[in-house]
């Protein structure tokens, strides 16, 4: 057996799958901000009350918290020591208030050109402290290609400064270059490890309580799961957890092989998707959180704020639907009008109190002069026409940019849906309103209200790695794996590809997967008319997927 669990910003949804992925129960409860790990663990009691806990082989969460926290700004005051190198002044990139440039430089094939000064570290760092910051994220320009100064600042740190208790390393984060992503990312990893870690050990601490001891893995950005101790040290790869559960639910519950728009309606948020064929389309440079642009590779996702308990209100005259949420709708008991109460009035869902939704609408269409009848369908009206207006400007910009997907660069990319999946608690009576609106064929697969959840439940796990080879210096490196070895003049392509597929593996450990390697590419060193050796780039990866559910 296996449990999904997603937490969404209104609700959290549960489910229990057997062995042959087929659904055995499911669940929604209201989300509680203020602890979401009781939210997760009660899911989990209610989920495996009648089953045997001792049949569970993994549970998977998907989580908003690090996106919330970022968003929020309510991450832990980090400081950052950045080590330059040639080009870019890292001046540019002080993300953090608390930023200290450090003497030390790598250049970009990895040799050192000026060591760092521990007495330098030492007086930063206590500067820090004395600021009352004690998380610290430290990122070299090229540290991907020989990460030893930043290994070394750590020492001195853990050395001579016991208080600081988080510090990150850039190059565990992401074996590219591009520093200015690099410096970010590490910043935002920083920030929110504490709260992060503080999740995860009430999550331990409440499944041992209900004898739950299978496996927990987080959902990260790109639709791929990571183990809760790995987890520890890369809380950003959790950013964007809940769309990405949303276009896993998507593949796990249907089969696009058209075109396909993915709509996921929620009680605060909206998010819409995106596959081409079987593939959902992807941001392989990075994510944009808060207008952090970091290097967390992640689905192609976008969200409007308006879901069924979207806060109604009259502006200006003007019939307004969201981005507030006041709570849950009317209907159910919650403080204002929202459109799932315009849903109840019009008989269009089967839940809710109709004599609340009436209440709470027919202040406003007293205002507008309009019946409560003529109001509701109003609302679902201005409803879809966001949602649809929305995707267009998501159609128009992505048909003017380079648009990948998981496996490949499109080469044609005109992106012109054929079809709508919708998912969500709304999508039974939305999404067949917003297809004809849209001229599309549409589904709304079985079980879509918990779609998220049977995505999380049914990823895989996912890792990437990047080979760096100078066979003139001898050496190649795995940054993200924390591996430099020696080689000899014989080292090629095929054997970076060999051994970066490897070692990969190794590190998944006994988990059985398919790597793959998705870049490789070599050029010879020149001095004056001879080649003294090669450079060699490889990228291995086991990419993102899921395993067909027999639930739909």
């Amino acid at each position: 057996m296996q449990l999904g669990i997603d937490i969404g910003g209104t609700h959290t949804d549960g489910v229990l799958l057997d062995k042959n992925d087929q659904l055995i129960n499911h669940n929604k409860l209201p989300t509680d901000y203020h602890n979401l790990a009781d939210t997760i663990l009660s899911s989990c009691q209610k989920l495996t009350s009648n089953s045997n806990r001792n049949n569970l082989n993994r549970l998977v969460l998907s989580t908003t918290l690090i996106t919330n926290l970022i968003i929020k700004g309510g991450g832990h005051s980090t400081g950052l020591l950045l080590i330059p190198g040639p080009g870019l002044n890292p001046a540019w990139y002080n993300y953090s208030p608390y930023t200290k440039i450090i003497s030390g430089s790598i250049d970009h094939r990895g040799r050192k050109v000026k060591d760092i000064t521990e007495k330098e570290v030492k007086k930063g760092v206590a500067n820090f402290i004395k600021q009352g910051v004690n998380n610290i994220g430290i990122c070299g320009k090229f540290s991907t290609r020989n990460p030893s100064q930043e290994l070394k600042i750590k020492k001195i740190i853990e050395n001579n400064f016991p208080e600081i208790k988080n510090i990150t390393l850039s190059h565990k984060l992401s074996g590219k270059l591009n520093y200015p992503r690099r410096i970010a990312t590490t910043y935002l990893n920083t920030g929110v490890q504490k709260p992060h870690n503080k999740f995860i050990s009430d999550i331990q601490t409440g499944l041992n309580k209900l004898n739950l001891e299978a496996p927990v893995y987080i959902l990260k950005a790109d639709g791929g799961t990571m183990p809760l101790k790995e987890a520890k040290n890369l809380p950003i790869e959790s950013i964007n957890s809940g769309p990405a559960a949303s276009i896993m639910g998507i593949l796990a519950l249907t089969k696009p092989t058209e075109t396909t728009l993915g709509l996921d309606i929620g009680g605060t948020t909206t998010d819409i998707s995106l596959f081409v064929g079987q593939e959902p389309i992807f941001k392989p440079k990075g994510i944009t959180i808060n207008n952090y642009k970091t290097s967390v590779r992640g689905l192609y996702n976008q969200s409007i704020g308006v879901g069924g308990d979207s806060l109604i209100q009259i502006k200006d005259g003007k019939l307004k639907i969201g981005p507030q949420r006041k709570g849950s709708a009317a209907a159910f008991g919650g403080p204002a009008p929202t459109p799932t109460d315009a849903l109840v009035y019009l008989n269009l869902t089967n839940n809710g109190d109709k004599k609340k939704a009436t209440a709470s609408l027919n202040p406003l269409a007293k205002k507008l002069h309009l019946s409560t009848s003529e109001l509701a369908e109003k609302i679902i009206t201005k409803f879809c026409s966001q949602i649809q207006t929305k995707i267009n400007q998501i159609l128009t910009k992505l048909n003017n940019q380079p648009v990948y997907t998981i496996n490949k660069l499109l080469t044609d990319n005109t992106i012109q849906p054929t079809r709508l999946v919708g998912i969500g608690g709304p999508a039974k009576t939305i999404i067949p309103k917003l297809a004809n609106r849209l001229n599309l064929k549409y589904e709304v697969p079985d079980h879509s209200a918990v779609a998220n959840a049977v995505g999380a439940a049914l990823a895989r796990t996912t890792k990437e790695c990047t080979l760096y080879a100078d066979t003139s210096r001898s050496y190649y490196n795995i940054p993200e794996l924390g591996i430099e070895k020696e080689i000899t003049d014989e080292f090629n392509l095929e054997t970076a590809k060999k051994i970066a597929q490897q070692e990969l593996n190794s590190n998944l450990k006994n988990q059985t997967a398919e790597i793959k390697i998705t870049n490789s590419e070599t050029f010879n060193l020149i001095r004056g008319f001879k080649t003294t050796g090669q450079i060699i780039k490889v990228t291995a990866q086991v990419k993102p997927g899921r395993r067909r559910t027999n639930a739909n």
